[in-house]
């Protein structure tokens, strides 16, 4: 009884996991996927008056806040 059970309980899950994946709520084979890139446009003056005249400098920052091990034992 209790096999039946267990597998009647995991049979629903996979069951209810594909309904999500692959339920009928999706775009159809025909539709086109939706484009969710940001494109702005440069060259709008509003965004031109915001940002400046380019001075040609670039400023790239890197932040890693990831630290392995302990500080106090260096290791």
């Amino acid at each position: 009884m209790r096999r039946k059970v267990s597998l009647l309980a995991a049979m629903t899950f996979v069951g209810l996991l594909a309904l999500q994946n692959y339920g009928c709520s999706g775009p159809g084979p025909d539709a086109i996927a939706p484009d969710d890139t940001f494109h702005p446009d440069l060259n709008e003056p509003k965004l031109k008056e915001r940002l400046g005249e380019d001075d040609g400098y670039a400023l790239a920052v890197m932040y890693g806040a990831d630290i392995h091990g302990s500080l106090e034992t260096c290791g």
